[in-house]
């Protein structure tokens, strides 16, 4: 019989199981298997898309773009002074995204009640198109945020449902409840009996909303992205569930930071026009007492005007009582900024604070310490939106800022001590240039001293009107360019759910599970399904006794099915079983056939019914044995009573004439197992049963015995060292691989080395493309590789149905 060579490198692979070379066969058998899963994945898939895109709530996203941009027609024109200072446009992205900011837009929209229409899966909120309106006075702040039903009995009455108790109100009039007091008010009634009519009988429902809560909800919905830096243009976008609200959010963000950033420069303008207002009022005041003091002196003591020989110590002294005025001043302006920090630290405004630091020699010093304390500040305020002011994060701020504020303290104090230092020594050489002249009348310096103050006084008066008079420039000059680009719209089509990617999503799931479950059996393929497997995975010298196809129909009670119908294809598998035995022995006498497999339902009492069977027609006489005697089947093959056989026979309890049956097929009978005996491995060793086989080798030309499984019990491993023909049964697809080591140890430690095997349950609709057919394209001799459209098989009892009809009745 030809041997065949096989591949003994994968034994030593400890992934023996899984499968180390593409097997194209293979792959498809598996896809084909399993097409019944594909269309589940598809139809799991379609549900989960189709119940996605149908019970997901709708969410909108509209947006607005603007251009941030301010100019100072005054600064460019005039060359004065820019009191609003450097537009950052990060600082104006992070002011559109701050809580405080959108808590000013929300108050100036339509959002104290929310009005929706509940249905059985999503709730319609009804922004700006609600049928009815509820105008209401809060007394119990508990239903903020809770579902308040309204049923409307009529156009007159109606009934509200909250917290879990109902009230019956009249339309139009104020009803006085323990929550609140409310006025309904309908506005268009024809729509609330449409939804009366419906068979759902959908309900209305309001929320009353609070303003904190809906900003702390909003403020996650808002997007603010920078589109051109050069061009200083931004866009606002806002998410929400209802189309209108919104593009109505957007497009009020966008034109309330227009609003803000004017009034909020207007405001810092004003402030610093106040201030100088203020100190112009003081300065004005000392001139004049300064002025009527001069007056006074000289209409004292008649003087008309001061002599020559004092106009160095003039002009020197002044110089040095001018200096002593500004430093007073600066000095004056830094107490200032300290006792604002010191009073009212938890509200500082930085346009209240930088224009008084606007000329002076530490503007550069402190303006920067003062924003980052504005800062600071901004971010505890929007801190209180999120968590407790207990929490350790707020302790951290608080403490960021009580740092800050000593650090701002400790630099105005340092500052202010070395201003008096400075104001200590001019004062210290002004008195020390007077003593320096004390030999000049007393008049006539007292004189001198008065036209002094004056001078100073007219001086610093002069200056602060000119610098009113620039600031009022410049701000007469402002112009701010912010400008609306692109208003927000309604947008006509959600951003989620999407349709197309949904069903994309759905697609690829599909594949992807399909393809998860292709390689993963693909990988985890551990069952023998053709003779190349076997080869393949046995490392000795195993002969390939030919193969068995699957029998299409039901195998009858009697489990013989080659005397029914001769011709057919398994009938022909087993005459090619029966050829091939020839080259195992081909010597004169009666024979010896055993039959086994490495477990329970491989077919080996199938195998050996059939291919006794077949040998009978030739015209042998041929006898079965079941020495299965733990799980006979040979009675059960045959349909026959198990009341006498084996066990009675090695017990001798019976004799072989006593037992011995006669199968419908003229030569072939049988011997069945018998009643199951408690010591089945002492029977099958006892010499009785090699009596038994040479009393029967006497009257029949072949001995087929049904040998239990070698993979659980080693009963059988006598009569197989013993057989003329020894045949070991694999089944395709479910036979696993390493089924194939246990008829390797027949061959080796049991030198079973004439051992065979039969391949069972090939199905032959696979086709030949090596996981199929199997034997078609091997060219092993089987005898009937010419296929079935020559006449030879009977087609009408077996014919061949398309693979794509039987998908789904294949099991995986």
């Amino acid at each position: 019989m030809e041997q065949f060579p096989h591949d003994t490198a994968n034994q030593n692979n400890p992934l023996q199981n899984l499968n180390q070379e593409f097997d194209l066969g293979l792959l498809i058998h598996i896809v084909r298997r399993n097409v019944l899963w594909f269309a589940v994945f598809a139809a799991l898939s379609g549900v989960g898309c189709f119940t996605y895109l149908r019970y997901t709530q709708p969410l909108y996203s509209s947006s607005a773009s603007l251009q941030i941009s301010q100019e100072d027609r005054a600064n460019k024109v005039l060359d004065v002074e820019n009191i609003y200072g450097n537009n950052d446009i990060s600082a104006e992205i992070e002011l559109i995204k701050s809580k405080e900011f959108l808590r000013n837009v929300l108050a100036n929209l339509p959002l104290e009640i929310s009005y929706f229409v509940e249905d059985k899966f999503l709730n319609n909120e009804n922004y700006l198109s609600s049928p009815f309106v509820v105008n209401c006075h809060l007394k119990d702040s508990s239903i903020i945020g809770k579902t308040i039903y309204i049923d409307f009995n009529s156009s007159k009455k109606a009934t509200i449902s909250v917290n879990n108790k109902q009230y019956k109100i009249s339309i139009g009039d104020s009803t006085i409840l323990a929550p609140f007091n409310i006025i309904v008010n309908i506005k268009n009634y024809k729509t609330i009996e449409n939804i009366k009519d419906q068979v759902t009988q959908n309900r209305y429902f309001f929320v009353i909303n609070d303003i904190n809560s809906l900003t702390n909800s909003y403020s996650k919905k808002i997007s603010v992205r920078l589109l051109n830096v050069s061009a200083k243009t931004v866009q606002v976008s806002f998410q929400d569930h209802n189309a209108r609200k919104s593009a109505d959010i957007a497009q009020a963000l966008a034109e309330r930071y227009i609003e803000y950033d004017v009034e909020k420069r207007s405001e810092s303008a004003k402030n610093v026009l106040n201030y100088i207002n203020a100190q112009l009022a003081d300065v004005y005041g000392a001139l004049r007492t300064s002025e009527s003091s001069i007056q006074q002196f000289k209409k004292d003591n008649k003087l008309s005007k001061s002599e020559g020989f004092t106009t160095i110590y003039l002009e020197r002294l002044g110089g040095l009582e001018q200096e002593l005025v500004t430093l007073e001043m600066e000095n004056k302006i830094l107490q200032e900024i300290e006792s604002s920090i010191l009073s009212d630290g938890e509200k500082i405004d930085v346009y209240d604070l930088l224009p008084l630091l606007v000329g002076t020699q530490f503007e550069s010093t402190i303006s920067g310490l003062i924003s980052n304390l504005h800062n600071l500040l901004i971010k505890k305020e929007e801190m209180l939106y999120e968590m407790k002011p207990g929490s350790e994060t707020f302790k951290s701020i608080d403490y960021q800022i009580s740092i800050q504020k000593k650090l701002l303290i400790q630099s105005i104090s340092s500052l202010s001590t070395k201003l008096k230092s400075r104001i200590s020594n001019v004062q210290a050489k002004a008195d020390e240039f007077e003593r320096s002249f004390i030999d000049i009348p007393t008049k006539e310096l007292e004189y001198a001293r008065l036209e002094r103050i004056f001078a100073i006084n007219e001086h610093f008066y002069e200056l602060l009107l000119q610098k009113r008079t620039e600031y009022q420039i410049s701000k007469a000059g402002f112009d701010p360019n912010n400008i609306i680009l692109e208003r927000s719209y309604i947008p006509a089509f959600p951003i989620s759910p999407n349709k197309q990617i949904a069903i994309i999503s759905a697609v690829l799931i599909t594949i992807l599970l399909s393809l998860f479950l292709i390689i993963t059996k693909y990988l985890l393929h551990n069952t023998l399904g053709s003779v190349n497997d076997i080869l393949k995975n046995s490392t000795t010298n195993l002969s390939a006794l030919g193969i068995v196809p699957k029998y299409k129909k039901d195998i009858p009670i009697s489990q013989l099915v080659v005397n029914r119908n001769p011709k057919s294809m398994i009938a022909e598998s087993f005459r090619s079983l029966r050829s091939n035995m020839q080259f195992i022995s081909n010597t004169p006498g009666s024979k010896i056939a055993a039959v086994t497999s490495t477990v329970s339902g491989e077919g080996k009492t199938f195998v050996a019914i059939n291919l006794a069977g077949i040998i009978a027609f030739s015209g042998k006489k041929v006898v079965i044995i079941d020495l299965d005697m733990r799980k006979p089947k040979i009675h059960i093959g045959f349909n026959a009573t198990n009341e006498v056989g084996m066990s009675t026979l090695l017990i001798e309890k019976n004799t072989i004439s006593n037992c011995i049956k006669h199968s419908e097929l003229e030569g072939l009978d049988f011997i069945t197992a018998g009643p199951i005996p408690p010591n089945p491995s002492e029977l099958i060793i006892s010499k009785k049963l090699d009596e038994i086989i040479e009393e029967l080798k006497e009257t029949y030309d072949l001995v087929m015995i049904d040998n239990p499984p070698v993979g659980l019990v080693t009963d059988g491993i006598k009569c197989i060292q013993k057989a003329d023909y020894p045949i070991y049964i694999f089944r395709s697809d479910y036979s696993k691989k390493n089924f194939v080591h246990n008829a390797d140890r027949l061959v080796k430690e049991n030198g079973i080395s004439k051992l065979s095997f039969a391949v069972n349950g090939i199905d032959t609709q696979r086709g030949g493309y090596g996981y199929g057919g199997y034997g078609y394209g091997y060219g092993y001799g089987y005898g009937y590789g010419y296929g079935y459209g020559y006449g030879y098989y009977d087609d009408s009892q077996e014919v061949e149905i398309p693979w794509y009809k039987n998908i789904f009745n294949k099991k995986s």
